[in-house]
């Protein structure tokens, strides 16, 4: 799949049916192709959106929307990955049985309407699941998959550790069984730079520990005969909590640099995070880039 990127804060943090349409426009996805992006990963939050009791039926035009967004991807020829995103009602109360029942309930109503989809749609089980523990996760990954095969033996489905699905969360992690897999981490280290913008970033020492992690992830996805992916990384203009601080734009390239180079050199698919903010590259309203888009899509040359 390449380079791509993620389209962040498009469904999961939008109030109400009236504003899902503004979220989001069909431009964003011909943008994202004639830029040189091979995939988007749309990240989606369900919980507002799900009855909260038997039989946890997703509104309509919920998935209606979600649907239309895939679609205006696929129809660009790019890979797609939609997920469930900041499901914390999940992953702070996993232990709850109706908690277990009502996101089972989510990923069968997910399978069922999108299961004639083109096979560029990839299904990703759950971002970041923090709070929960190795076991959890393990559990979920694997009752999850037997959900989604039900409807979709062939579609990819996307897995991850637990926590905020770092590589040695990925390392820990069972490993399911099949085909049609890839195994997922995510990347912001370190996060003192590419989060807060507290530290410079560039040394050798500072490469070697960012090329590590990428070869950890190869060996990982050598060992198991599955493909990985690194479907977040990126770096901050500037911490969003603390403005005042501000990254590097030098170091900030280089960086992007660092982890294109190293997920190419080992076929590594890779997605940028652009949440619209601190990490945007990609100006929706003006439909304009900046120089961070001309090094991703080099990766994709």
């Amino acid at each position: 799949m390449g380079i791509g990127i993620n389209l962040g804060n498009t469904l999961d943090a939008i109030p109400n049916e009236g504003a899902w349409a503004l979220a989001a426009e069909q431009y964003y996805f011909s943008s994202f192709g004639n830029a040189g992006f091979k995939h988007v990963r749309i990240p989606i939050t369900w919980d507002d959106h799900t009855q909260t009791s038997a039989p946890y039926a997703v509104d309509e035009a919920r998935m209606d929307r979600v649907e239309q967004l895939v679609d205006w991807a696929l129809a660009e020829n790019l890979y797609v990955i939609i997920n469930a995103h900041h499901e914390d009602w999940l992953k702070t109360a996993y232990a709850d049985a109706s908690n277990k029942a009502r996101f089972d309930a989510i990923w069968t109503q997910i399978a069922d309407r999108f299961k004639d989809k083109s096979p560029k749609l990839l299904f990703e089980i759950l971002n970041e699941p923090n709070g929960m523990s190795v076991a959890d996760v393990n559990d979920l990954n694997l009752r999850t998959l037997g959900i989604i095969r039900q409807d979709n033996p062939t579609r990819i489905v996307v897995f991850a550790g637990n926590e905020f699905s770092s590589i040695e969360a990925l390392l820990a992690t069972n490993v399911l069984s099949g085909d049609y897999l890839i195994g997922n981490f995510h990347s912001y280290n370190p996060w003192p730079f590419a989060g807060q913008c507290t530290r410079s970033w560039g040394t050798q020492q500072d490469m070697d520990d960012l090329e590590d992690i990428y070869q950890r992830a190869e060996d990982w996805s050598s060992e198991n005969n599955i493909p990985v992916t690194v479907n977040e990384f990126g770096v901050a203009k500037y911490d969003f909590t603390q403005p005042e601080n501000i990254c590097d734009q030098s170091e900030r390239l280089a960086y992007l640099q660092a982890h294109v180079t190293f997920a190419t050199q080992r076929g590594i698919s890779a997605t940028v995070w652009d949440d619209g903010g601190s990490f945007a590259l990609y100006d929706r309203a003006l439909d304009t880039w900046t120089a961070d888009k001309d090094i991703l899509v080099l990766g994709n040359q």
